[in-house]
């Protein structure tokens, strides 16, 4: 198993035991649809970066792109924000920051070594999108590349300079028990 798949799994069991009971607790009457399989998931995940669908009210939908990271040892202090999904001379893809058309970015970190708890961030990606290409402000961020074959390249952003710069963005904490403070005032 590459890194990708060992990544991926570790985000979808996270999903599991955190977001979905969230999920259930946040749509209208439990409706959401997580986007893994089948060709509509591939065009969503794909083309526009969106992991999950929740109805609200009215039949209001919104799009969820959702990055779990696992606990690298330390703290997290920033966001890793795709710009390139390939930079191999003939291959370039633009990056997710460019391309997704999700209405949420949910970006959790694992801080600790713990299994019930994650630190979580719900960004409103349309003004994350617009503050980070403002006068080019992305390119002030040091940048890093994968080692996996794509070689994406990302930029390294502070939260606090992601919070500053989207102030409507919420944090929370999400705990294996249902226990979860509702600042996420973008779902309610």
């Amino acid at each position: 198993m590459n890194e990708f798949e060992k990544d991926n799994n570790f985000q979808l069991d996270k999903r599991e035991i955190f977001l979905k009971p969230f999920y259930i607790k946040k749509a209208h009457e439990g409706r959401f649809v997580f986007c893994d399989k089948g060709q509509l998931a591939n065009l969503l995940n794909r083309e526009m970066a969106i992991d999950t669908i929740l109805q609200k009210d009215k039949n209001e939908i919104i799009g969820i792109e959702e990055k779990i990271v696992r606990w690298p040892g330390y703290n997290y202090t920033a966001f890793t924000l795709e710009t390139m999904s390939c930079t191999v001379s003939g291959h370039e893809r633009k990056g997710w920051m460019y391309t997704a058309q999700c209405d949420i970015l949910f970006y959790c970190f694992c801080q600790e070594e713990t299994e019930n708890k994650m630190e979580s961030y719900a960004i409103p990606f349309r003004l994350l999108q617009k503050w980070f290409f403002t006068d080019e402000r992305y390119l002030r961020y040091k940048t890093t590349y994968t080692e996996q074959i794509n070689h994406t390249e990302c930029r390294i952003v502070p939260i606090e300079d992601v919070m500053t710069g989207v102030p409507s963005t919420k944090f929370f904490i999400l705990e294996t028990e249902i226990n979860i403070k509702d600042t996420l005032g973008l779902l309610t």
